[in-house]
C-alpha cells in the first residue's frame, strides 16, 4: 500500500503543479496584464491554427518580392488580401503596385493602402496567365488569346501591339523579412497568455488527450486521499 501510494504521489506530482501554477496565476491575469501579452512560440500557434504550412509562392520584379501566397493566404506587405485565385504577378507601376490574380487586380498605392480591386466587369477575359508592365510603367495582362495594355488609371485596357516591349512579373525567392512579414499578418502579436494559461490549466492545449490526463490527475488525486485516510487510521489503530 504505502509502495503504490508513493508511486502515485510522484506520478501525479507534475500535473499537479502545473494546476496549481497556472490557477494561482490566473487568479491575478488583471495584476499580470496577461490579456495584453502574447505568446509567438510556434509551437504553441500551431495548437491554436496560427501557423502557416507548406512552402509560400512569391512574385516580383528584378528578383525582388512584392506579393506572396502562403498556405491558400494571399499576401501584400503586412494585409492579407481576400483573393483565392491563383497569384500571378505582383508589379510596381508609376503611382503603386498592382497583385494580380488568375481572376482580378488589386492595386495599392505608394503608401500601402489599397485603392481598388478590379474583377471580370473592367479586366481582359479572365483566366489571366501573365501581369507586367509596360516600358511607361502601366500595367500589361496576357491571357490566352492577347496581351492588353491598361490606361494610367487601369480605367481602360486595350489589347497592345506586337512591338510592344514587356518587363513581366516572374516567381521569386522570398526573403526572411518578407516571410516573417506575412508570419506576422497571419497570426497577429500571438496567442494571448491568459488563453494559453487558461488552456493550459484545463489541459485543452494538449487537446483531446489533455482531457484524459486531466481525468487521470483527478481520480488519482482522489485515489491518494483515500489511501492517505486509510494509512493514517491504520497506523493509529497500531499506535494505541
Amino acid at each position: 500500500m504505502r509502495s503504490s501510494h508513493r508511486l502515485l504521489s510522484i506520478v501525479l506530482i507534475v500535473p499537479l503543479l502545473i494546476v496549481s501554477l497556472t490557477g494561482l496565476i490566473l487568479n491575478h491575469t488583471v495584476d499580470f496584464d496577461l490579456s495584453n501579452r502574447h505568446v509567438t512560440n510556434s509551437w504553441i500557434q500551431s495548437r491554436y491554427g496560427m501557423t502557416l504550412e507548406g512552402e509560400p509562392r512569391a512574385f516580383g520584379l528584378n528578383g525582388k518580392t512584392y506579393a506572396g501566397r502562403w498556405d491558400g493566404q494571399l499576401f501584400y506587405r503586412n494585409q492579407i488580401i481576400n483573393d483565392s485565385s491563383a497569384l500571378i504577378g505582383a508589379v510596381p507601376l508609376r503611382d503603386g503596385t498592382a497583385i494580380v490574380t488568375s481572376e482580378a487586380v488589386h492595386y495599392f498605392g505608394l503608401d500601402g493602402e489599397l485603392i481598388e480591386s478590379l474583377d471580370s466587369v473592367t479586366l481582359p477575359a479572365s483566366p489571366l496567365k501573365r501581369a507586367g508592365r509596360s516600358q511607361d510603367l502601366t500595367l500589361v495582362l496576357e491571357n490566352e488569346n492577347d496581351t492588353f495594355v491598361s490606361d494610367r488609371n487601369l480605367l481602360e485596357f486595350t489589347e497592345g501591339e506586337s512591338s510592344l516591349e514587356v518587363e513581366w512579373s516572374t516567381p521569386v525567392t522570398p526573403k526572411k523579412e518578407d516571410l516573417q512579414t506575412w508570419k506576422i499578418a497571419f497570426s497577429g502579436d500571438g496567442v494571448p497568455m491568459d488563453r494559453v494559461i487558461l488552456d493550459l490549466h484545463s489541459g485543452r492545449l494538449f487537446g483531446s488527450i489533455g482531457k484524459w490526463v486531466y481525468d487521470f490527475v483527478v481520480i488519482g488525486v482522489l485515489m491518494l486521499s483515500a489511501s492517505g485516510l486509510v494509512l493514517f487510521f491504520r497506523s493509529r489503530r497500531r499506535t494505541v
